[in-house]
């Protein structure tokens, strides 16, 4: 067996550090002391005596180096007093016998502030000497230069491979290759953008949600250009030490220079790049940002870098990232909105699975609305999991069906129902409120369901997207009403509501205040961004919050007139959904029709 050597110096750190402790261990003792002399109050003899006498003297500390005594009563134990001390053999027999305690020091006080001072040098010497050692020895490689090292001695901090992903990989993205595919021929063939005078852009910003496909467009680039590709994670350049954050970002472009053409890939930018007038900031995250822009600088566009940077939250970066010059493209990498894009993507990712004749995957893809191209492809990992937990040779729609909802609820579906029948009760009429007032809308509806998950009994209805971007003032109002259907179903059926209404009183509260403050659709306030009027404190926000009131308790009346006339609508698809737990739109539609 390979034993790794012991390091002396940390051996000789720990044995060092030890001594540190037993001085202060030592020196601590000393600390009441040093305090007395900082802040002591000179009484006569006589009037150390009286106070004796009435009971109010509770600690005597005698210094025999100066021959003096402080002491302190027990009106005040923080307040110190000193006075000469008496020079008789009974003195201590007698305080002693009056309840008062009695300690010698060697020594005079001043002196031992001055010994607790040095213990206080001692430690903080010694602190210093450890940190010195451990920044040597871990962020240290930082300080030293190593040829094998990528970024400042961090492994892993980026990697270089080549990509064999091509554009024709990408699935849902149509239009954002199509807006980048003139980067790879500009990067492959030089000469022609040469001939026309054009450089390719320094950088594109790739922004969205996660899971979206930032890091698959960014390897198709440099795989259909046939060039290497160099990924790092901006939060490895975020660091507490000193220049270490700069140092790795200036290697990675030297690293990229020497790989040219090179595509270089910066995941997590805002890691760095954020606004360098916001509050948390330190002058080291400004320093690494003012780096990273200077070797952005440093490019004319003819030594075939081009940088690729992916963000979650475009709207923190710092503006100066996004000026001309820099990220030149923005590029927004939206999940797919058509549902046959998304089955599309269910097809590849069960091309090589068994499937059972009930799969459907237009009816998977019209519930998995809002889904990324890794969440289908975690869901369709899961369902064949599911299947062969099940000891089933093929994947079936339940299967499926359960990958979905385990994604959407956030825990396995449950087998203990009688437990919580109530409970299912509850959801079934919540989301039978939803579903009839998403149909009485005229809103498609893909699913709906109420199986019970470990991690709660829980229901959702699944709908499909409008085949528009746009919304309307009516759009929105409606919206806001399939929020509240659920809610607002309780109370007709129990009377009472429940806590389930929560995010369903999020989601309202969001859309109407966008429609008051953004949209303009309130005809009090007018055509006026509210929001931006109160970022910049030009009023405040209480006659916004009243009109958002005033306007939730509107449309929430108006979603209890409609579903009480409607109701019998929402009797049915409970009842249908305690028996069955999960329903497909059609069958839905075809019930409440």
């Amino acid at each position: 067996m390979n034993e790794k050597p012991i390091n002396k110096n940390l051996i000789s750190v720990i044995v060092l550090a030890a001594v540190f402790i037993i001085i202060a261990i030592v020196g601590a003792s000393s600390t009441n002391t040093a305090q007395a002399a900082s802040s002591v109050n000179s009484v006569s003899y006589t009037e150390f005596q009286s106070m004796v006498d009435k009971g109010e003297v509770t600690n005597i500390i005698y210094s025999t180096g100066d021959n003096t005594m402080t002491f302190t009563t027990d009106s005040n134990s923080n307040v110190y007093y000193s006075t000469t001390y008496p020079d008789y053999d009974d003195f201590k027999k007698d305080m002693l016998e009056k309840g008062i305690n009695v300690r010698v020091t060697s020594g005079s006080l001043s002196s031992l502030a001055l010994a607790n001072i040095l213990v206080v040098v001692l430690i903080l010497g010694g602190t210093a000497i450890i940190a010195r050692f451990f920044m040597k020895n871990n962020g240290g490689v930082a300080a030293s230069s190593s040829s094998n090292s990528s970024v400042a001695g961090k492994e892993n901090t980026n990697h270089e491979s080549t990509s064999n992903v091509k554009f024709d990989d990408i699935i849902g993205q149509d239009e954002v290759i199509e807006d980048i595919r003139f980067i790879t021929e500009l990067i492959k063939n030089p000469e022609k953008g040469e001939r026309m005078g054009a450089k390719a852009p320094k950088g594109i910003l790739l922004q969205g949600p996660p899971g979206t496909g930032k890091t698959l467009i960014a390897k198709a680039i440099a795989g259909e250009a046939s060039v290497p590709f160099l990924y790092a994670s901006a939060s490895s350049f975020a660091e507490m030490y000193v220049g270490v954050g700069a140092k790795r970002i200036r290697q990675l472009f030297a690293e990229a220079k020497k790989k040219a053409p090179c595509v270089v890939f910066i995941d997590e930018i805002d890691a760095i790049g954020g606004n360098r007038n916001a509050q948390g900031r330190n002058s080291e995250d400004d320093k690494t940002i003012n780096e990273f822009l200077t070797c952005m600088d440093g490019f004319d566009g003819r030594e075939g870098v081009f940088v690729i940077a992916a963000t979650n939250n475009a709207e923190k970066l710092d503006k100066a990232f996004i000026r001309p010059g820099r990220f030149d493209r923005q590029v927004t990498v939206a999940p797919p909105r058509d549902w046959t894009i998304r089955e599309k993507m269910f097809r590849m990712y069960l091309k090589d699975a068994p499937l059972g004749e009930d799969v459907s995957y237009e009816n998977i893809s019209k519930e998995t609305a809002g889904f990324t191209g890794a969440d289908i492809a975690a869901s369709c990992n899961e369902a064949k999991i599911i299947a062969i937990m099940s000891n089933k040779d093929y994947i079936d729609m339940d299967c499926l069906e359960e990958a979905i909802d385990k994604k959407v609820f956030k825990g396995n579906r449950s087998k203990e129902k009688s437990k919580l029948t109530h409970d299912r009760e509850v959801v079934a009429y919540h989301e039978a409120g939803h579903a009839v007032m998403t149909f009485l809308t005229g809103n498609p509806i893909a699913r709906a369901s109420i199986v019970g998950t470990t991690s709660g009994v829980g229901g959702a209805v699944f709908q499909e997207e409008r085949n528009t971007v746009f919304e309307t003032e009516q759009s929105l109002k409606q919206q806001v009403m399939i929020a509240y259907a659920g809610r607002a179903s309780e109370e007709i059926k129990f009377t009472e509501v429940t806590t389930g209404a929560s995010n369903d009183i999020t989601q309202a509260t969001n859309i109407i205040a966008q429609y008051i403050e953004r949209y303009g659709f309130d005809k009090e306030f007018g055509l006026v961004d509210l929001s931006l009027l109160q970022n910049n404190r030009m009023i405040d926000g209480a006659s916004t919050v009243k009109k958002i009131s005033e306007m939730s308790t509107e449309l929430y009346n108006d979603t209890l007139e409609t579903l009480r006339r409607e109701y019998s609508k929402v009797e049915a698809l409970a009842t249908a959904l305690l028996e069955r737990e999960t329903m497909s739109g059609e069958e839905i539609e075809a019930l409440i029709a």
